[in-house]
């Protein structure tokens, strides 16, 4: 299925597709260790989750909001579990990133549950196919932070 992808992402850092930020932090839907990279449905859910993740006394001022595309197979997950109990969820993301059935895992965010995030894994043969559709600079506005 064609799926759009947006991510929030620091330009020192780079856009991160190679899931190398999952080898030095644990997240709601992977354990510290896992090549993983998490995406939002639309850019206002990847803005809301990155505001939820940072101290506004340290705001970046390098953030790229970019959206990405491709024709990926997706999975939903998180319908038959407690997605505010890690023990639930960071298992059933492990084993979403070990069968590699589907590029893309479809959950709810925890912050607005009507909408979805999107944990991609990075060693699925799909994942290459991602091309970049646009990005441009990134600020938060001064009533958010």
């Amino acid at each position: 299925m064609q799926v759009t992808l947006w991510r929030l992402y620091r330009r020192a850092h780079g856009s991160g597709l190679d899931g190398k930020g999952g080898l030095y932090a644990e997240g709601r839907w992977h354990r510290l260790g896992s090549p993983v990279v998490y995406f939002g449905s639309t850019a206002s859910i990847v803005v809301l989750e990155r505001l939820a993740h940072l101290d506004p006394e340290m705001l970046p001022d390098d953030l790229v909001l970019a959206s990405f595309a491709a024709d990926l197979t997706v999975e939903h997950g998180g319908d038959a579990i407690d997605i505010h109990d890690l023990a639930q969820t960071q298992p059933r993301g492990h084993q979403f990133l070990q069968d590699k059935a589907s590029c893309i895992l479809a959950v709810a965010s925890i912050l607005v549950p009507e909408e979805m995030n999107f944990v991609l894994n990075p060693s699925h043969p799909e994942a290459g196919s991602l091309r970049l559709r646009s990005e441009r600079e990134f600020q938060f506005d001064s009533r958010l932070v």
